[in-house]
């Protein structure tokens, strides 16, 4: 999904350019990876020297591409963050929208989709503002591969239509068979095969000219599109056309993608299920799980897996399709785990980037002896901290448009509800600013678990349960007082008055005030607003559901306060109230 684009940097002297030595580096690049970081790093200190902040930003864009390219997206993310910002400061709008489209990748490789969508969406719409027009149909590609993730496919389709009229006037052919192939791809996941097969035979066309690396996987999805249409002898013919590929570049010593090679061998499985050679197809997937967890294919390994878990059991070898499920579900476990950590890294080095770039920005200001603006400008920073993580702890709700509103919600009872029990206007205040990240921990947690239409099964509960010290890992270790809350608040909101929540099954007073007060605040505000599983209740039915866990779930004295703030909001709530569980 990252995409370079043009730069230009003229140099002084005998020295090389810094577009040389950047056009030198990806020359290299796929040969010597560690000498291309050397040029981009000579390149980024040639840039500084002349104070040429544009320069630096794309060298920066280069440095976040090939840690991208290494497997190292941590460091990706965060060096691509700093172009973002230089680029941003100094007008270089192309290196800007590479920066962003970049950090879509990183978050796209971690499962955070709403979050890659954002940055997708932000490049897209920057490059726009340009009179340049060559890359907006790969913007566009990305875009609609990250929409189609989202399993939004009505609009991935309309942007791959989009893109493919962006490439009109472009000579992108190149980019016209990706975009071909992976609207093919949309389709058969639909199954609109005849479609798949239409769109696939021309991506075919283009890229047997002008993409030459994509054939095999091509042809690959069009096999597994005509076994879906029971035209067996042109799939088989289009797997014999894969294979012929695959051994010319095998003998010119050509380097073969895994992942077309494991998409060959999957395609020529499903041919052989088809034409009831069962056994030929248990061997063609096995090969291709060894393929794929070589080439560390987390999510192709766990489609295979289920592919021979269900194909074992047809066959009646149920204890080889035992095993399978259960490497599935380590691996799921396994990846899950994986992309967690990346969530919560990311989150993390955005955050310290912004507070360190704050940061700079403060001792700036103390070398003018200026200490009231030095104060000022501490504010400031504590606020663009929580202002940065409140819009971290929205996305994790954005992914259900029903609860985007949540937090603040929570946030807003929350005050209310410190205030009644007479604690300060300082802490209610700060309560209802910390009380908003209560749930940010979400970010961990995948979409397919979140936003399950229907009930969580045992171990996916479990994974929900760990957005509590997902957040606190987040929020910890800050000096101000309102992210010490906010801490606190993420750690403990689930835990009950009698003991029995989570994460650590506290009890009574033992649970910190914030957690206490937002367990009520949370509680109601899911209760009364619609999620994906559940319509939303009316506002007296949540209310007495609040009531009846006095004593168990929630804290009698806070379930007090919350019915006088309550009846304050509605005095006809009164009536209906059923004050009997009331402890």
């Amino acid at each position: 999904m990252a995409s370079t684009l043009p730069v230009s940097r003229e140099s002084g002297g005998g020295e090389p350019s810094i577009t040389e030595l950047l056009d030198q580096a990806r020359e290299i690049e796929d040969a010597d990876i560690g000498r291309a970081r050397a040029l981009v790093q000579q390149a980024r200190v040639i840039a500084r020297s002349q104070s040429d902040a544009a320069g630096e930003a794309e060298a920066l864009y280069r440095l976040a591409e090939l840690s991208y390219m290494s497997g190292l997206n941590n460091e990706a993310f965060a060096v691509a963050l700093e172009s973002r910002d230089l680029a941003h400061q100094c007008g270089a709008v192309n290196s800007e929208v590479s920066a962003l489209n970049l950090i879509a990748a990183v978050q796209y490789h971690a499962a955070n989709y709403s979050e890659a969508l954002g940055s997708a969406m932000a490049a897209l719409e920057l490059y726009r503002t340009t009179s340049e027009r060559a890359s907006e149909g790969m913007l566009l590609n990305s875009l609609a591969v990250i929409q189609h993730s989202l399993r939004d496919t009505d609009r991935a389709i309309v942007t791959y239509e989009a893109a493919l009229m962006a490439n009109k006037g472009q000579n992108r052919l190149d980019l016209d068979a990706i975009t071909l192939a992976n609207m093919a791809k949309v389709r058969a996941d639909r199954h609109e095969d005849l479609l798949a097969v239409s769109l696939g035979e021309s991506a075919l066309t283009l890229a047997k000219d002008h993409a030459p690396e994509f054939v095999p996987e091509i042809l690959a999805r069009l096999a597994i599109a005509y076994v879906a249409l029971a035209a067996l002898d042109r799939a088989s013919s289009c797997l014999d056309e894969a294979d012929g590929v695959l051994r010319d570049r095998t003998a010119r010593r050509v380097a073969l993608s895994p992942g077309s090679v494991v998409t060959v061998r999957v395609a020529r499985g499903e041919l052989y299920v088809a034409q009831h050679l069962r056994d030929h197809a248990l061997r063609e997937w096995g090969e291709a799980l060894d393929l794929a967890s070589q080439a560390n294919m987390t999510e192709v390994a766990l489609t295979l897996r289920e592919k021979l878990a269900n194909l074992c059991k047809e066959m009646g070898r149920f204890e080889i399709a035992l095993s399978h499920q259960e490497a599935r579900y380590a691996l799921n476990e396994e990846m899950f785990n994986r992309g967690t950590d990346l969530r919560i890294k990311t989150l993390q080095i955005q955050h310290d980037t912004e507070a360190a770039r704050q940061q700079a920005e403060i001792l700036r200001l103390r070398t003018t002896d200026l200490e009231q603006m030095v104060s000022m400008r501490t504010e400031h920073l504590e606020s663009f901290q929580l202002e940065s993580l409140q819009r971290a702890a929205v996305m994790a709700e954005l992914r259900n448009i029903d609860t985007a509103e949540h937090p603040v919600r929570v946030g807003e009872l929350a005050a209310h509800l410190a205030l009644e029990l007479g604690e300060s206007i300082e802490f209610a205040e700060r309560l209802g600013m910390a009380a908003r990240l209560h749930d940010i921990g979400k970010v961990a947690v995948s979409d397919n678990v979140l936003l399950k239409p229907g009930p969580l099964t045992a171990a996916e509960f479990e994974l929900v349960k760990t957005h509590t010290t997902a957040g606190h890992e987040v929020l910890v270790g800050s000096t101000s007082p309102t992210m010490q809350l906010a801490a606190e608040v993420a750690l403990t909101h689930h835990e009950r008055w009698d003991g029995t929540g989570y994460p650590y099954g506290a009890l009574g007073e033992s649970i910190p005030l914030g957690g206490r007060i937002v367990a009520v605040a949370d509680v109601y505000d899911a209760l009364v607003s619609a999620r994906v599983y559940k319509h939303a209740w009316s506002p007296i039915d949540a209310v007495n559901y609040v009531v009846a866990g006095s004593g168990t779930q929630f804290e009698p004295r806070i379930v007090r306060a919350f019915i006088a703030v309550m009846l304050r909001r509605d005095p006809s709530l009164r009536s209906r109230l059923d004050l009997s569980g009331l402890a």
